[in-house]
């Protein structure tokens, strides 16, 4: 049944793409056989006309403008403009309009139903669609960073039909996040990096099915990096094989602010402002390249970037994290994390190391 369907819908497109080359083969005939018989028929009383100018009045005249500052006057050439321009030219061009008229609509519902190919670059991909509110929050978020605002977005779902707001450059592609299929059409070759949201709240599947996604990402791009939501911390394992993954606790962080704020508070009001790309003073990380200074500890490393009102509250050495800095020193491919106004990168922190 699905081998009949697919055959009739390429039948139906070849009887499509045959249908427009015909218009515009009727179109060509019409404006090079009216010009002709205008240029011939009618050079003899007009001795300065030329070849040009009779395909320009013959343009003019089949998209129904007529300037006037060219007419036929001969009956040759009237003739000529009637059987041309009349009988066949007007028909073929009223209905290349309605094709084409057509074709835009069917794009922009292509595009909107996300059965389309996006073709974007260097573009971020959000798999999975919870919730409108959630999703529109985070492109918000992600694209408030200054280096981002001229991201391309794409949206990877099958949990809706029709992408339910238009926002400049954040496209849908609909199918299967299980399917390689659709990363194809979402250009996975070309994306820069992932954000893999549950499937829902609710749903106990849904760390298996991000974890299958983080997967077939690494798999389709091993350099892609991928940010994974998980509701439950104990699934951890699912994620062993993935090499390029962050995972994000949803559920343990949230519980773990709400027990802070009991005992400190104050403490959620600065999560919030230092976790947002909305409020000066983000949190933001930079890995240490080459050229750190010899023996330079981590406490003379935090004076000398405060003094550049630069906040350095953690360093990530492999897989653990260091909020004290006792006895240690910077060394490359260390992670600092700091708060700042602004994101920088190495080059732009070891010159505040080293003043």
């Amino acid at each position: 049944m699905v081998y009949r369907l697919n055959r009739l819908m390429r039948q139906l497109r070849q009887r499509k793409s045959l249908g427009i080359g015909l218009l515009l083969l009727i179109l060509v005939v019409s404006i090079v056989g009216n010009a002709l018989t205008f240029y011939f028929f009618d050079r003899a009383s007009k001795p300065d006309l030329t070849v040009g100018d009779a395909f320009w009045y013959s343009v003019i005249s089949i998209a129904t403008i007529g300037y006037g500052d060219l007419s036929s006057t001969s009956v040759g050439a009237r003739i000529g403009t009637a059987f041309f321009i009349v009988f066949v030219g007007l028909a073929a061009f009223t209905s290349a309009v309605g094709v084409g008229i057509d074709w835009l609509l069917e794009l922009r519902d292509k595009e909107r139903s996300g059965m389309g190919s996006p073709g974007a670059k260097n573009h971020l991909l959000i798999v999975n669609f919870p919730n409108e509110r959630r999703v529109r929050q985070i492109i918000d978020e992600y694209l408030q960073e200054p280096s981002h605002r001229k991201a391309e977005i794409v949206i990877v779902t099958d949990q809706i039909e029709f992408l339910p707001f238009t926002q400049l450059r954040v496209s849908f592609v609909r199918g299967s996040p299980l399917e390689e299929e659709t990363y194809h059409r979402a250009n996975v070759r070309d994306a820069r990096q992932a954000l893999i949201l549950s499937t829902g709240y609710d749903d106990p599947n849904s760390d298996s099915v991000v974890a299958s996604i983080a997967s077939i990402l690494e798999h389709l791009k091993p350099e892609i990096r991928s940010i994974a939501e998980v509701l439950n911390s104990e699934h951890e394992l699912l994620f062993r094989g993935v090499k390029n993954v962050s995972l994000v606790y949803t559920f343990r962080m949230s519980n773990n602010l709400i027990v802070q704020e009991a005992q400190d508070p104050g403490v959620n009001m600065l999560t919030q402002a230092i976790t947002s790309n909305q409020i000066e003073g983000t949190l933001v990380s930079t890995r240490v390249g080459k050229g750190a200074e010899q023996s330079l500890s981590y406490k003379e490393a935090a004076k000398r970037l405060l003094d550049h009102e630069v906040n350095l509250v953690g360093m990530i050495r492999g897989e653990d994290v260091h909020v004290r800095f006792d006895g240690l020193e910077v060394t490359e491919n260390d992670r600092l994390v700091y708060i700042c106004s602004n994101r920088m990168d190495w080059e732009t922190v070891r010159p505040l190391l080293t003043s």
